[in-house]
């Protein structure tokens, strides 16, 4: 009599239960490999940094009449600056590069009650507020020039302090701030990283108001970009 044969073998021989689960295996990963293998490899890239400057005077706000507390009595101490928004365009960098790091310089900076100034940058649809409520009162800033720099070792900015010019992290102290059309709805969050991986090229845009009153500033020497981008090698 034939006898059934057993799924089962003796020994050190394979089922073939145990031994169809390996050719699944196998050809698991097989395909896996094969997809590796199908995908475009990533184009290689260099890191190239360049700065872009707008020098435009920037008064804060429109028709200040900046200097000192009783100068800037003869003319506006609030509402938006002149230019409204304040504009650059950038177009050095080849198509497919990608920004890596951003850090905005404002120059010569001068305001009898600082804390009044607010400032938001934008590119496309994002934005950040970059500077809101710090840098103490009066007797205020005179001719500085401050670099906001994420990495800065200075930290962020303070409420009650006005700094003396150099390097210090972007800063918003009050996430109630509102800039007037054509500026957009606020991204509260002031990190100049939430421009990394976005075309740098295009037109920046920075939004410059006074929304205190009875004091007013400028940014004497306007404003520069320093862009850090990754470009196709």
């Amino acid at each position: 009599m034939t006898q059934a044969i057993d799924n089962r073998t003796s020994g050190t021989g394979w089922s073939r239960e145990a031994l169809g689960a390996c050719l699944m295996v196998v050809a698991t990963l097989l395909a896996a490999c094969l997809m590796l293998a199908a995908q475009p490899a990533h184009a290689a890239t260099n890191i190239v940094t360049k700065t872009f400057s707008n020098s435009g005077l920037i008064l804060i706000p429109d028709g200040a009449v900046p200097g000192t507390v009783n100068t800037c009595d003869t003319g506006s101490t609030f509402g938006t600056a002149a230019p409204y928004p304040s504009e650059k365009s950038v177009s050095a960098f080849p198509s497919g590069s990608h920004i890596r790091d951003v850090n905005l310089t404002l120059k010569n900076y001068s305001h009898t009650y600082p804390r009044d100034v607010d400032v938001l940058l934008k590119k496309g649809t994002p934005n950040r507020t970059v500077m809101s409520d710090v840098g103490g009162t009066n007797p205020g800033v005179s001719n500085i020039t401050l670099v906001l720099d994420d990495e800065a070792p200075n930290g962020p900015l303070t409420y009650e302090d006005a700094p003396s010019g150099g390097r210090y992290q972007p800063t918003n102290n009050d996430p109630d701030d509102e800039f007037p059309a054509p500026a957009p709805t606020q991204d509260n969050r002031s990190a100049l990283s939430g421009f990394d991986t976005l075309n740098p090229n295009g037109t920046w845009k920075l939004f410059v108001q006074d929304d205190g009153g009875n004091d007013c500033g400028k940014f004497g020497g306007g404003w520069s970009l320093t862009i850090k981008a990754a470009v196709p090698a």
